[in-house]
């Protein structure tokens, strides 16, 4: 029966691989030689059920504190940060029309422009931190999805924890707040740097993305301990890339 097993999973491999080949052979690479991720907003029922779950689990009851800002962030490149930050605020955008704002705070390898194919090069977060002529209005792009907006990261920073570690950060949020009803943090992988945590306590939450067989559970053991130790509120973590282990084609047999 393995051998079996191991044959019919190399052939649906070698199956994705041609499909995912294609896709990827116009794709552009992040300096470092990574290719940002393209995200498929047409969400099969499976996944669309679970995003639902995710946002009724972050939206508060009547006698909860409201939690309205988020900061999603993996733990290390590659885990499906960028991707559960954007389909999330899609979700929160679609839901009761919510205008929502998704802010790419990732300033190690930013990616919201080559998802939302944005204007390269417009002024971002660290313009408005670190400028004073750095104008909001001009900062902040509609998406096509109705109620979605964008403030992508703006110029490169040499050390991105200045941008989150002072009061200019919190002026921001302030003027934020008033003009949407949920904000999502696109943020740094919380095990690689730091930045991450200077941003986490000045949110209403965290979500930490761990991806399946890959990240080790002391590490997100201890990316908890230290998220609450800096003051941010830990509302838990989302399990990504969950393999099957069951070829597709035979799932419709059982």
């Amino acid at each position: 029966m393995s051998k079996i097993y191991e044959a019919l999973m190399k052939a649906e491999s070698e199956s994705d691989s041609k499909q995912s080949e294609a896709k990827l052979a116009n794709m552009n690479l992040f300096k470092d030689g990574r290719r940002p991720p393209r995200i498929d907003f047409d969400l099969e029922p499976y996944v669309e059920e679970q995003y639902q779950k995710l946002r009724r689990h972050l939206v508060p009851g009547p006698k909860q504190s409201p939690v309205k800002v988020i900061m999603v962030a993996a733990t290390d490149h590659g885990e499906g940060g960028t991707t559960t930050a954007a389909i999330l605020a899609s979700t929160f955008a679609r839901s009761k029309n919510s205008k929502t704002l998704l802010i790419d705070a990732n300033c190690r390898t930013p990616a919201l422009d080559d998802v939302f194919q944005g204007q390269n090069g417009v002024a971002g977060l660290s313009d408005l931190i670190l400028s004073e002529a750095a104008s909001l209005e001009k900062s902040i792009y509609q998406t096509n999805f109705p109620n979605l907006s964008v403030l992508p990261c703006g110029r490169h920073v040499s050390s991105p924890s200045y941008i989150f570690d002072g009061e200019s950060m919190n002026d921001l949020l302030t003027i934020l707040r008033e003009r949407f009803d949920f904000i999502i943090f696109d943020a740094s992988p919380l095990d690689a740097y730091s930045e991450s945590f200077f941003l986490a306590p000045k949110v209403d939450g965290v979500v930490v993305v761990v991806e399946a067989e890959r990240t080790k559970m002391e590490v997100v053991r201890r990316i908890k301990k230290e998220l609450e130790s800096a003051g941010a509120n830990f509302l838990g973590v989302v399990l990504n890339k969950k393999k099957k282990y069951i070829p597709k084609f035979l799932e419709r047999f059982l």
